[in-house]
């Protein structure tokens, strides 16, 4: 396999120790340094890019402060800004020709898309995967839709009928199959917040109060503590305020995602353990622009 050619970079030298040593070897790099932003000719640095045909030639990069800025050599009033959170993500497939500074700007364009609409639904009702209304105090599950379920295969290969072997009806039901569940910080019930687990359910309902339709977990209410950064889903007993309410979002097919009252970002599922997953608000950059929002299917119980 070929090795792949070094992206040129060329670095002011006022933020050159926030780029970190190792970045040659991360990112395959040739480096030059100017003085300051005066010193920036891209039709000059372009040129300098051609007259080294073994580094990437389509694009090079201009880096200040936390701010990298991919220019087109051929084309240099054609540029893409990103940060360094980014950065992972888009150097590689700029370098592998994989993306084009045209096809980041309009990813960015479609960036909107990809948030959730704030208005809430006139008249909303709960309603499960199959369109029916779930009433108040009817019990439910909340199952989590990632690969395995999205995509699920008729056939099930002989390891899968093994595990299942001896489980009751019951335990079938949960088997294979990813649930919004609820833990404790401190392991006393006194803080239940809202996390993933596989294989293992519990049992929620809703309650309408002035039209609006809550999410209940034994008697307590879904809501986000606004004080608190983690973006995850606490359970309280008293009403929820309208500032920490969790708003319900229909998707494709009738399964539904989570926002916060009135917000853009979903709620994601960050699986830190093949059976336990962190659910949170995720307004990093790369979520936005990658990541898929958590999928919820409403089962009744």
């Amino acid at each position: 396999m070929a090795a792949k050619k070094p992206i040129h970079y060329f670095v002011c030298s006022e933020g050159s120790d926030s780029l970190g040593l190792d970045i040659a070897t991360d990112d395959n790099t040739i480096v030059e340094y100017f003085d300051s932003e005066n010193d920036v000719d891209l039709a000059k640095f372009a040129e300098i890019v051609k007259s080294k045909p073994n580094c990437v030639q389509k694009h090079f990069i201009i880096y200040k402060g936390d701010e990298y800025r991919a220019v087109e050599t051929d084309n240099v009033e054609n540029t893409y800004v990103f940060s360094s959170m980014l950065r992972y993500r888009i150097l590689p497939k700029l370098v592998a020709g994989t993306e084009t500074i045209d096809t980041l700007i309009d990813g960015d364009k479609n960036l909107e898309n990809r948030l959730a609409k704030p208005e809430r639904q006139p008249e909303f009702k709960l309603r499960d995967a199959n369109g029916e209304i779930i009433p108040d105090g009817i019990k439910f599950a909340l199952q989590i839709l990632r690969g395995r379920e999205e995509d699920e295969d008729e056939d099930e290969d002989e390891e899968d009928e093994e595990d299942t072997e001896g489980l009751s009806k019951e335990e079938l039901f949960y088997c294979n199959k990813d649930w919004i569940g609820v833990n404790s910080y401190m392991g006393d019930g006194k803080d239940y917040f809202l996390c993933a687990q596989e294989s293992n359910c519990v049992s929620f309902e809703c309650e309408t109060i002035d039209e609006v339709v809550y999410l209940k977990y034994d008697g307590g209410y879904f809501y986000f503590d606004i004080d608190n950064k983690s973006g995850g889903i606490f359970i309280g007993k008293a009403v929820p305020t309208k500032e920490q309410r969790v708003q319900i979002h229909y998707i494709d097919d009738g399964d539904i995602c989570l926002t916060g009252w009135g917000g853009r970002v979903y709620v994601a599922c960050e699986w830190i353990k093949s059976a336990y997953g962190v659910v949170q608000i995720d307004d990093r950059e790369e979520q936005l622009r990658w990541g898929s929002p958590m999928k919820l299917r409403l089962v009744r119980l």
